[in-house]
């Protein structure tokens, strides 16, 4: 079924007063709700918007079904993002500030907007909203496929594959072991990042790619045929549970939103 894909920018948010204080601005993207802090531009705002839009373009692959509970998934458990200027120090009393009722709980991280665009402009939106979307709205979504506190599930399965090949060296977040559920969960939400990033060639446009290699020092491979050869775990998780919702953004065109 096609869907007609569209953005909406709102000037004013119709959350309460408090909440328009911090967040000023937000746009509807298919099912997820963008809020922007104050000093986010309205063209990277709208961009994002647009880059999040590109991997919902129409697709062979696409499972109908599978989209479509994804895409109500968001809408029922409200799911959102955050874009805010530049970095978490220019909001020092108010950046742990949310939304009001019901944008309070099901959001990640923050997308920071850059003085300048380019790959690593990119590789922030992208890196951002794949968290968003496979740590909040798949999982919410799908939660026996994606449960990272489960040894046996899909998810967990193929993570430790690339683990245990030392692909993905997780050696950076030993800090976290402390908290255990925390940790899985950081481990899960990178691993699948690095994958898709991986499965759609993107490394080099993300700004990921290390010089000597085609991946990084904490995921090191980063291509699809690479993936499909040496992950054949990651490569069908990727298959199955992503390729059927996600399309692969065009690369000019999210090229040419942050320039």
């Amino acid at each position: 079924m096609k869907r007609i894909l569209m953005i909406s920018l709102l000037m004013t948010v119709a959350c309460g007063s408090d909440s328009s204080k911090h967040f000023p601005t937000y746009i509807d993207v298919n099912n997820l709700r963008i809020f922007a802090r104050d000093g986010v531009s309205t063209t990277f705002l709208n961009n994002v918007g647009k880059a999040y839009e590109a991997m919902f373009a129409e697709g062979a692959d696409i499972d109908s079904s599978m989209r479509s509970t994804y895409l109500t998934t968001c809408k029922d458990k409200h799911v959102f993002q955050l874009v805010g200027l530049v970095g978490p120090e220019n909001y020092p009393d108010s950046i742990d500030e949310r939304p009001a009722s019901p944008y309070e709980h099901n959001a990640t991280d923050y997308i920071w907007e850059m003085n300048e665009g380019g790959a690593e402009q990119i590789g922030e939106v992208l890196e951002h909203l794949l968290h968003t979307i496979t740590a909040l709205g798949l999982y919410l979504a799908y939660p026996d496929i994606w449960d990272y506190t489960k040894s046996s599930s899909p998810l967990s399965l193929a993570m430790q594959e690339a683990i245990d090949s030392g692909i993905y060296d997780i050696s950076s977040y030993d800090e976290l072991k402390g908290d255990t559920e925390g940790y899985q969960k950081t481990l899960a939400t990178e691993y699948v990042y690095w994958l898709i990033l991986a499965e759609w060639d993107y490394f080099v446009t993300a700004g990921k790619k290390e010089e000597g290699m085609s991946g990084n020092g904490e995921f090191s491979i980063g291509t699809s045929a690479e993936i499909a050869s040496q992950l054949p775990l990651g490569h069908q998780f990727y298959e199955d549970y992503v390729k059927k919702v996600l399309s692969v953004p065009n690369t000019a065109a999210v090229t040419a939103l942050f320039p």
